[in-house]
């Protein structure tokens, strides 16, 4: 009886580790839902999805910019948009069914991912899963994510 209590307590304990393992992303899983537009390479489509390679810590530094990453992921972003000179044309959709951490993981990969590490600020934090939850409760429309990009003046 002692064995067997001790083998449902090991498996549990397996178990319980394992899933914790697997709810602590990388973003890479993630990401594989945003490479049909963005590419593996985060270089994008020319004329349709902006690069993210070379272009996301541009929008970290800008003042707002950090809420206005999570705010595209939750919510989508509907509306052209200029990147570095050159017209992007693509609806990206919300990804608002991720879970915090999941969408905290993937806007850090694309943050320190194909380089874009390097170009961050001195002393950037990466984005907690805390930061996506509190920009849960505005609910915004893609429109409206496009007229914040506005208001940033991000090119």
């Amino acid at each position: 009886m002692k064995r067997a209590w001790l083998t449902i307590l090991v498996t549990l304990a397996f178990t319980v580790l394992t899933a914790a393992a697997m709810a602590q992303s990388d973003g890479a899983e993630v990401y594989a839902r945003c490479a049909g537009c963005h590419k593996s390479t985060g270089l994008g489509v020319p004329g349709y999805a902006p690069p993210l390679a070379g272009h996301i810590p541009d929008i970290e530094k800008a003042p707002g910019g950090r809420t206005y990453l999570i705010q595209v992921l939750l919510y989508g972003l509907k509306g052209e948009i200029e990147v570095k000179g050159k017209r992007f044309t693509a609806t990206m959709p919300a990804f608002a069914d991720l879970n915090d951490g999941d969408a905290a993981a993937v806007l850090n990969r694309i943050l320190t991912n194909w380089g874009n590490d390097k170009l961050l600020p001195k002393g950037h934090k990466a984005i907690a899963p805390e930061e996506v939850k509190a920009q849960r409760e505005n609910r915004l429309a893609a429109e409206q994510v496009h007229k914040i990009r506005e208001k940033l003046g991000l090119k």
